[in-house]
Parts: structure tokens; sequence; C-alpha cells
């Protein structure tokens, strides 16, 4: 592929911040990763750009669904690979598309660069809603990879981390990308582990997470959203009859408490 400098600007355009474009132009890591999405998935591809990405696992076979908000790189997309009846573009931002109908439910697999100012929504959108994408590698700040894969410490990290294993598949560095970012990248993969449903465990989250400089009993009890939503509205009651054992943690703040702890603290009030 042409250097990223050369092909925006045959192509008339600029980067544009609005929408984190960084374009990728050493793909080793992505290429050492790769493996870990099975042969033979269909591959949905966030905002594949100039498609760095998207060569790498077309090589490797994949069929693709490659999702762009850019006009002008999703018409660019479309001239490429006019021929190929193994891709499909969907043009518009990801966030406003239907999930739950083809072709993006059709894959089992989601990779992508991600947009740095977007990256919780993305990731969100694709683990926790998306039951049927069941491997991914994506491309994250540095710093917001380490406290993914660490399991604790932010809502996020927990929200992720209940429906699968997150890992560090490996470290890109800042100049890999055109124009260069101010930090450095990562990408994390994830691979989904069997689990039961817990559809409002992100209300759980937020509301220990507000007040995480507080031990995590006090943040629950004063939350300010339990009372606005009818799912917890028993939540208070149950949070004061847990056992001994299961009130343990609610002497502890959220940042230290594990994907465990709080899966079963959910539970615990659900039940």
């Amino acid at each position: 592929m042409q250097h990223p400098s050369k092909l925006i600007k045959e192509l008339g355009i600029a980067p544009l911040k609005k929408l984190g474009q960084n374009f990728q132009i050493d793909t080793h890591v992505v290429e050492n990763a790769a493996g870990i999405i099975p042969a033979d998935t269909k591959i949905l591809e966030i905002g594949p750009g100039l498609g760095a990405w998207t060569e790498v696992f077309l090589a490797r076979g994949h069929a693709m669904v490659l999702a762009e908000k850019d006009r002008t790189l999703a018409a660019r997309l479309r001239t490429l690979h006019r021929e190929n009846n193994q891709v499909t573009i969907l043009e518009g931002d990801f966030l406003e598309q239907d999930i739950l109908k083809p072709p993006i439910s059709e894959c089992s697999a989601a990779v992508g660069n991600l947009p740095f100012y977007v990256t919780s929504e993305l990731l969100l959108r694709l683990i926790v809603d998306c039951p049927f994408i069941t491997h991914g590698l994506f491309g994250i700040q540095l710093e917001v990879a380490e406290r993914i894969v660490s399991g604790k410490g932010s809502s996020l990290a927990i929200a992720l981390g209940a429906h699968g294993k997150l890992q560090n598949a490996g470290r890109i560095a800042r100049t890999s990308f055109y124009p260069v970012p101010a930090v450095d990248a990562a990408i994390i993969s994830f691979m989904r582990l069997p689990a039961p449903p817990r559809p409002h465990l992100r209300l759980l989250l937020k509301a220990a997470f507000w007040g995480k400089r507080k031990a995590l009993g006090t943040a629950l009890r004063k939350n300010p959203f339990w009372e606005k939503d009818p799912v917890a509205q028993n939540w208070p009651a149950r949070l004061e009859s847990l056992t001994a054992g299961q009130r343990e943690i609610l002497l502890r703040r959220a940042d230290d408490l594990s994907i465990g702890d709080f899966t079963g603290l959910y539970d615990a009030l659900m039940s």
C-alpha cells in the first residue's frame, strides 16, 4: 500500500481530527496478531480508512464487512473492492447501524484501528451489545488498553471483561501512524467466554464508579441512578440483606474490585 500521505493527497482530502483519522503505516503487529481470529470467519472492520488492516485480513481469506464513516474513503473502498463479492461496504457511523440485521449480524469477529475519541462506545457496542461477535482485535490508545486488560479499575474494564478474555496482543508505536498521534497505541484481543446474561450490569457499574473514591457501599447507597431506573428499584433493599461474606466487598473501593466481585454482586442483587 502507498504511504497514506500520498493516498490522501490523490483523494484531495486531509486527515480529519474530529474522526480520529490517524492512518496506520506499519502493520507488522496486526499481521502477528491476526491468527487470533479463527479461519473462515466473516469479519466486521470498524473504520477501515485506507485499508491497511483490511489488506491483512483479506490476504488471510476472510470475507469482510467494512464500516466506514468518511464518505470519500467509503467511495474509495467501493471502487477498490467492486469486483470482490467477499467484501461489503457500509457507509456511515457504525454506532448508528442496526447491529441485529445483515450484514453486521452475519459477522462473528470484529477488528479495527479504533478512533481514540470514541473507543469506549465502540468497544461496548461490539462486545456487550453484539453477542454474535466471538473474537476481536482492536487498536486503541496504549493507556486505555492497559486499563482494560487489567480487568479492574474502571467500569469499562469490568463491563468488557465480564463478556470474555481480553489480552494485550502487541504495542504500536505512535510513529507507525500518519499523522503521528500524541500517544502510543496497542492491540487488544478479545475472545468471548460462556457467561450468563447480565443485561443490567452497566447500571451497577455506573453507580459503583460515580463515587469510586468512596467505599463501594457508600457509593451504591448514595448513587443518584437507581431511583430513576425501575430495574434497580429493589436493589437498595437487597444490598442491605446481603450475607456477611457478600457484604465484605462493600467496604472496599470500586477501583480495587475484580470482574468476579462485580458479577457476584450483580447476581446477588438480581436474585
